[in-house]
């Protein structure tokens, strides 16, 4: 628990303590077993997440089936923002457990009311939400602009050591690829 707390708190380094400490105390930690779900696409989510060890994705699955992964997350790690995973309290994803995960959680009405009261708690949280819409906003633009090989690169950029983490199916999918392409890019 003592090390789950301090995986928090880094998260909450420019804090004041009494604020940081305030907040910590607001979440809960959960325990996921390889194979869950900590969010299920089309039921009820009205939770933030810290993932603060194992992997997930946040994966949404199509009409005809086919699994699409939109987030890769490797403790420490926020999980996307509950304001941008769902819609009308429902989760608009899966976020599928692939290793046993432990994350500390918190009603996402519960962390406004935190950032409403507390400055330094809304400055922490708006940071998070900028954070996300800038890598949201990075691997729509790789996407759409480069090319397969280009796209290996941009994911060794920006999530290093990830290759060696995730199942190349799910990056992958998360790069707008076949598993063949990636393994051609992979191989140039």
């Amino acid at each position: 628990m003592e090390n789950h707390l301090k995986n928090i708190e880094e998260f909450m380094t420019k804090l004041p303590d009494k604020d940081r400490d305030t907040l910590v105390d607001a979440f809960d930690i959960r325990n996921w077993p390889i194979g869950s779900y900590m969010s299920s696409q089309g039921e009820r989510d009205e939770n933030e997440y810290v993932l603060l060890s194992g992997r997930a994705r946040s994966v949404v699955t199509d009409a005809e089936g086919t699994e699409v992964s939109l987030n890769l997350y490797a403790a420490p790690m926020v999980i996307t923002p509950n304001i941008a995973r769902t819609s009308e309290g429902r989760s608009l994803v899966d976020i599928e457990i692939l290793d046993d995960a432990v994350a500390a959680t918190i009603s996402a009405a519960q962390l406004m009311d935190l950032m409403v009261t507390f400055e330094s708690i809304r400055e922490w949280g708006n940071n998070l939400m900028c954070e996300e819409l800038t890598r949201k906003v990075g691997r729509e633009w790789c996407l759409a602009a480069l090319s397969a090989r280009q796209r290996l690169e941009w994911f060794r950029k920006v999530h290093p050591g990830y290759e060696a983490l995730f199942a190349h199916f799910h990056i992958a999918s998360y790069l707008g690829m076949t598993p063949v392409t990636l393994s051609r890019a992979r191989n140039r």
